[in-house]
């Protein structure tokens, strides 16, 4: 027996940051209707983290992450090779649950660079077409930074983020991030207190002539009532932030910010423990509704005029793959062949560590929100006429939150000789506050050899195809990491560490290993149907009632982290579909 629901105005497939900030901006004073279907069980709340401070169930156990027994990814390095499911967490940890992982994350909110928005015509313009490799398949966004600058704006202040700015209308701000693109005004709140061991980085690459500024965070630096009217706490320099709720509610979330306002209007629903196992379509190729099983196996159907794929970003691009019908038989947004293409990752890596013999630096305190970052380095910030690759990446002390399980194992690594026995077990007694690394989180541009589609050998726990990812790292990728690798060295020397190590060349990316959370592409936003799967507000160019959001958009990853650019992206999504869409259904929005 199939359960068919009364149609509603908007169903979204997943309940994370982007659908709750589609309820939040949509659905108050409109009268219109919205109902999110998540894979997730808990309905996390703050008493949940009260004093949850376990290692074991949240760090390594994975407590507020995907079901790998139920929905899993597969990958490959080339077409060549045999592609294998993960079958323990590595690469990468998506959340589930209401709120999806940004309950969980570390919040870093980062603006993207100007020149980011239009990567090919950027290093063209000032390069030559030459300085691309043949393979890559980098293009210019549909819109600009200026076009995007009042929803950073809004998320921002929505979000009372903590920071400091660096471009105010134009005018050059000491202390900010000196390469920012110009902004309206500064954050909300100041920058979250600095820790010990990014004082010893700041003092040290201003020393080295870099421009040091403070991480600005979706953390409040300060009691904050938002523009809803949510009343938040302070950030408590706890330590139990990335892959944990915050337990003061410091930590922005979609549970502090959008949802309250969303479920106000008694016309959000969420329905959670539901596996969604397609899109229907109509005989015209128009979606008409999410078909999905709950908790009870039970089969139900949710028509809607709009449904919004606001998955984790691989679940976005399997949603549209597995959307496969007479009118879309090679699955909704694939008309011409542009579903997939473009899957990016983020190299997040370790170049340089130091031990400092009798230092103690606190790392059981803040997070990667509570250091200073360069981006003296970082996109096209440096000049690259002499240089074999494009691109660049943030550098950061790689410090804060340590936890009593987890960076035990390898923190040693490369400064003693041994990893195990009683010798080992003494040092690390003795020195594990006070070791640190140089950081990196560098771009990943697009290539046509990286990809994803559907695995033709593995299925989920409802007996659909995983998703195959293929992607490796290129040379440009390992000259650009190289490059970087010894700005670290310069860095980690100019601190004066006791012992040190260091990693000059990028390893070959591991599927089995954690880097970040940062998959981004495969259902890309672009100027038209022959370069991308949408348009600019994330509408599908041939199902103009299916909307994407979140990092799928991006056609590349630049060398920071997604979220603040997934939340401006959704802002202007929400702002167009609930002020234009309406008046035309089915039309496509310019």
């Amino acid at each position: 027996m199939v359960i068919t629901h009364d149609p509603v105005d908007i169903v979204t497939i997943g309940a994370g940051m982007t659908a709750s900030i589609l309820a939040a901006r949509i659905l108050p004073g409109t009268g219109l209707s919205m109902v999110s279907i998540e894979q997730g069980g808990e309905r996390w709340t703050y008493p949940d983290f009260a004093h949850n401070h376990d290692s074991l169930k949240y760090e390594n156990r994975f407590e507020m992450m995907q079901d790998l027994s139920q929905v899993s990814w597969t990958w490959r390095p080339h077409e060549g090779a045999a592609a294998l499911p993960m079958r323990q967490y590595g690469s990468f940890n998506p959340g589930q649950g209401l709120g999806g992982s940004l309950v969980h994350w570390t919040a870093l909110t980062w603006r993207f660079h100007p020149s980011d928005f239009r990567y090919r015509s950027h290093y063209t313009e000032r390069y030559g077409a030459d300085k691309l490799p043949d393979e890559m398949t980098v293009q210019d966004w549909p819109i600009s930074y200026e076009d995007l600058e009042p929803y950073y704006d809004a998320l921002e202040y929505d979000m009372g983020v903590s920071g400091r700015a660096g471009n105010l209308g134009g005018t050059v701000v000491p202390g900010g991030n000196p390469f920012e693109g110009p902004r309206n005004r500064d954050y909300p709140n100041p920058p979250l207190a600095e820790s010990r061991f990014g004082r010893r980085f700041t003092e040290a690459t201003t020393a080295l002539g870099h421009h040091p500024f403070p991480t600005p965070a979706g953390i409040l630096s300060q009691g904050y009532t938002d523009p809803y009217g949510n009343v938040r706490a302070g950030c408590l320099y706890c330590g139990f932030c990335t892959r944990y709720g915050c337990e003061v509610g410091a930590k922005t979330s979609p549970l502090t910010t959008w949802l309250p306002p969303a479920l106000a209007t008694g016309r959000y629903e969420v329905r959670t423990r539901s596996h969604v196992i397609g899109i229907d379509t109509d005989s015209s190729g128009r979606a008409t509704a999410v078909r999905y099983i709950n908790s009870a196996m039970e089969e139900h159907v949710q028509p809607a005029e709009i449904i919004v794929s606001s998955s984790f970003m691989l679940e976005n691009v399997r949603n549209l793959l597995m959307a496969r019908s007479d009118a879309h038989p090679d699955g909704i947004g694939n008309d011409r062949g542009q579903l997939g293409r473009n899957y990016t990752y983020q190299m997040s890596q370790s170049p340089a560590k130091g031990l400092w013999e009798g230092e103690r630096f606190n790392f059981f305190m803040g997070n990667g929100c509570t250091v200073p970052q360069i981006f003296d380095y970082n996109a096209d910030n440096f000049d690259h006429s002499d240089v074999d690759f494009v691109g660049g990446a943030r550098i950061y002390p790689n410090a804060g939150q340590r936890e009593p399980i987890g960076s035990a194992q390898t923190l040693l690594d490369g400064l003693i000789d041994r990893q195990w026995g009683a010798d080992w077990k003494a040092q690390l007694g003795r020195h594990w506050d006070s070791i640190a690394t140089i950081g990196i989180e560098g771009e990943s541009p697009a290539y046509a050899g990286n990809f994803c589609d559907l695995d033709p050998n593995f299925t989920d726990a409802w007996g659909l195809p995983l998703l195959r990812i293929t992607f490796d790292w290129r040379d440009n990728e390992r000259n650009m990491y190289r490059f970087i690798a010894a700005r670290c060295e310069e860095i980690i020397d100019a601190m004066g560490p006791t012992r040190k190590t260091t990693s000059p060349e990028l390893p070959d990316y591991r599927y089995d290993q954690y880097q970040s959370t940062h998959t981004t592409g495969g259902a890309i936003m672009g100027s038209d149907p022959s370069n991308s799967v949408t348009n600019s507000y994330g509408q599908v160019w041939d199902t103009p009632n299916v909307f994407v959001t979140g990092a799928a958009l991006f056609p590349q990853n630049p060398g920071m982290n997604p979220s603040g650019t997934v939340g401006a992206l959704a802002y202007r999504t929400a702002d167009a579909i609930r002020d234009r869409y309406f008046g035309a259904p089915g039309e496509l929005l310019t």
